[in-house]
Parts: C-alpha cells; structure tokens; sequence
C-alpha cells in the first residue's frame, strides 16, 4: 500500500498559459470481451489504488469485471454472482458506505429477461447479490446515483423500458445504508433510449437532474428538474434545449466561471444526429452556434482534461452524417474548440466510454465500447495518454510558493499560498466530474471535504499558475 501510495501522489505542476499538444495510443495487445449494444464503467474496486472496469455487450452476451495491475493491464476475473446482460446501464457508487465502490447494472440476459441487479463489494472486490432491492428492470435506460437531499448517502434516478414493454423514470432515495425506497415526491416524464445525469445547474449546492430521451409519444425530451434542496424536483420552463434520444450528456465548467455547462448529443425529433453546446451564464443557458462539433447519436461524449492545462477538452463519439467518428478537441480557453485527433480514436456506436488515468501516470486515459470498422470490430478499445506535459522541473518558478497537506487526508485539507490574487480549487473524481470547486482570496485556507475514500485529482489555479495532484481521502 505504501509503494502504491507513494504513485499515486507524484504530483504536476503546469502554467494555465502552455498549451500542450493532445496524443493517444490504443492498445492493440489487450483484447477484451465483445461489447456490441454494451457499456463500460470503472471504479477502484479492491482500494489498491488503481482503477479497475466493467464491461457489459454482445456477442455472446457477457458481463466481465477487469482487474488493474496499476500499469493499465487487465484481468478478467470472476464474479459468479454478476450476471451476463447487455443494452443496459452499469455504475458503480459506495451506497452502503462502507468505503468501497458497489454496482448497480441493468440490461437485458440472452433470454431477453430485463433486470436492474445491486451488487455489493466486501472491500476487496467481490461482489454479491443485494436482495429485496426496489428496483425497476431496465433496458434500453441509463442510470445515475447523486446525494439529492443532503444527507451525505448516494440516491438513484433510473430510466428506460421494463419487462412490460412500459417507459419509466423512477427515483430511489437511499437511507444510508444501501437500502433504497421508492420517492413519489417527484414528476418525471417516462423515457428510454436515455440519458440521466444529477448536475448542480443553478450553484445553490444542490444536485439537480437532466434527462433527455424518447417518450410514449415518440417525441424526443431534454427535460431540465430542478431540487428544491429536499430532494424533491420539479421541472423547469423555459429552458432552450433541444430533445434528443439515442444520445448522451456531457457536462463540466468548460469557461471556468464557477458553473456547468452542458453539451447535448442524440437524435432530434426530425431524427437528425445533434451536438449541442449550451454555456451557463448563472442563471439561464445559451446556445453556443458554429461549434465544430459534428451531430453524433448511439455513442458518447464527455468533457475531460486531456492535456492538464486546466481547460476541458472534448472526447465526441458516435454516428454522424458522415460515418462513425471518434473526436478529440483542445479546448484553448473561452470555449474555444480545435479539433486534434480525428484519427487515434476508433468512431463506434451502441456502445459508451470512460475517461480516467488508467496506468497512474496523471494523465487521463480512454475506454471505449461499442460496434467499430476497426479489429476487432466488437471489442472495447484501450487508449492510453500519450501527451507530453511539463515535468516538475521544467515549470517550478520560484516566485510562486504552494503547499498542500496532509496527503493522504481524512477530509481535512490545508493549502498555502503566496499567490496575490485568487485560488480556484476544484476537485475531481476520476471520471471527471467536478466534485467541489470554490473561489478562495486568502493566502491560507483549510477545505473541509466530506466525501467518500478514494483518489481524487486536486486542482488549483490562478490567473497564471495551475497546479495538479492526486490527492487521496482515507
């Protein structure tokens, strides 16, 4: 533990001004289980530090749990209790908090039962059937786990089709112990072929929720549901997004203002492939025209820092007008998108993706899933992080004095500075998503953190200084 401990906190440092060429390799040594019409998620499964993944798909239909070695290499290993499903949703969250990460997967079997399967993890990896859980079976859906009432537990939004062919959206609060009740506070429009993401919109720290889908009419929804902080949510009117289904969401601070913006990918009710980009300006959002991302559906997107400048970069797959694509775009600062890497990344689609560091170098690394034109076709692809950062070395100035502590940290977080301006601090999951962020204008301050043990990536930045480590919470 010590040596894994002692990886995990090497730290980068990086000026917000350098941009840094973005580059990914794929692994063409490990071959995984086929994943047509599956999705992948990872999580630090065993608490050895390192990030380990799931895959669901077809053919044969299958569900395998992928051990990291810490280096980015992978071993099925068994689980008798996690059954073989596919078109399906899979994510993993610590809902009995206990310090380890349990899963959740819905989906179809080869028998085309539908099923929506907790599964608990003893701490080292092994999982076992949760019973009498509430759930909604669930195919052709997405789910997604959040803390919507405030009382420090994961809840859960779950969406899509059951085994009576009916569409639904259900909401599942937790007790704080893993054990789930069905919410009826709320109303939500039924969809499938959805997409579900909890997203503080209006920075009043809560967690409320945007769903885009197809509906029993056929009609293509991106409803936005706002929490009144009780966990009781409500839809929004006059919001300027486009309904979408067979799509996905992606969202992040891509301005670095302090709140989310959102990025909407599917098909439109015209069943036209859509990408589009919508900022928040505090209290409404707007739609950003002439984007260079092309409409894509049957895929993913999300918003990551590629190159640890700062500034989230775009990875954009799916279907488009033009073929199946695979997308990276630089984000230069103000939202402003290059397109880098057309190339690299295998264009698929049924499928999805996830960003983290997968071999512990502080670099974010892709998983993707799905049908592609490139060998194998149905097999998930690996691609590790090729971009070249600035080492410790070269990019210490002395005038600049930064100090984190304790490293590994219960919670508690002290930082000092020598900055004359303001601190942004943001802190990261290793999915990518914005955790806890806040401005602070103090040389010295202390964040008290109330979250789940795991690793995290810091984040600290001023007008011309950013600074990146792993920060662990025991």
């Amino acid at each position: 533990m010590k040596t894994t401990i002692t990886i995990l906190i090497t730290c980068f440092l990086a000026f917000s001004g350098s941009s840094q060429t973005i580059s990914f390799e794929r692994d063409t040594i490990q071959v995984l289980q086929n994943s047509d019409a599956g999705t992948v998620a990872s999580a630090d499964i065993d608490l050895d530090g390192d990030i380990d993944i799931l895959i669901t798909g077809t053919p044969p239909v299958t569900t395998t749990l992928y051990k990291n070695d810490g280096f980015g290499n992978f071993t099925a290993i068994s689980q008798p209790a996690i059954i073989n499903v596919y078109s399906g949703a899979a994510e993993f969250a610590d809902v009995d908090n206990d310090g380890d990460q349990d899963l959740l997967i819905t989906g179809n079997t080869s028998q085309t039962v539908t099923t929506a399967n907790l599964y608990l993890n003893d701490g080292m990896g092994n999982f076992t059937l949760a019973s009498g859980t509430p759930f909604e079976v669930s195919t052709t859906g997405d789910i997604d786990f959040g803390d919507i009432d405030g009382d420090n537990d994961l809840d859960l939004i779950m969406s899509g089709r059951n085994s009576l062919e009916e569409l639904f959206v259900k909401l599942y609060t937790n007790n704080g112990s893993g054990s789930f009740s069905l919410s009826n506070g709320s109303s939500f429009v039924p969809v499938w072929f959805s997409s579900t993401e909890f997203i503080d919109i209006d920075n009043d720290n809560d967690l409320d929720l945007l769903i885009c889908g197809e509906d029993t009419t056929n009609t293509s929804n991106t409803i936005l549901y706002l929490n009144n902080g009780s966990g009781v949510f409500s839809a929004a009117s006059g919001t300027p997004f486009t309904g979408a289904h067979f799509g996905d969401i992606a969202f992040g601070d891509t301005d670095n203002d302090g709140d989310q913006d959102i990025l909407i990918t599917g098909s439109n009710a015209s069943g036209q492939n859509i990408a589009e980009f919508y900022v928040n300006n505090g209290s409404s959002f707007s739609l950003v025209t002439n984007t260079p991302f092309p409409g894509v559906s049957l895929h993913s997107s999300s918003f990551a820092d590629f190159n640890n400048d700062g500034q989230l970069d775009l990875l954009h797959i799916g279907s488009s007008a033009t073929g199946l694509i695979g997308h990276i775009y630089e984000n230069t600062g103000s939202n402003s998108f290059i397109l880098v890497d057309s190339t690299t990344i295998s264009g698929s689609y049924n499928g999805s993706s996830v960003v983290s560091d997968l071999n512990g170098d502080n670099k974010l690394d892709i998983v993707t899933t799905g049908t592609s034109f490139t060998l194998p076709n149905r097999a998930p692809k690996i691609y590790f992080n090729q971009t070249s950062v600035l080492s410790t070395n070269e990019s210490i100035d002395e005038k600049f004095f930064l100090n984190v502590f304790p490293n590994p940290t219960n919670g508690l977080i002290n930082i000092e500075t020598n900055f004359n301006s303001f601190s942004d601090v943001k802190i990261y999951d290793l999915m990518g998503r914005i955790i806890f962020q806040s401005r602070y204008r103090e040389s010295s301050f202390s964040i008290h953190l109330n979250i789940p043990s795991c690793v995290y990536l810091l984040h600290i930045s001023n007008d011309k200084f950013t600074y990146n480590r792993k920060l662990i919470v025991e």
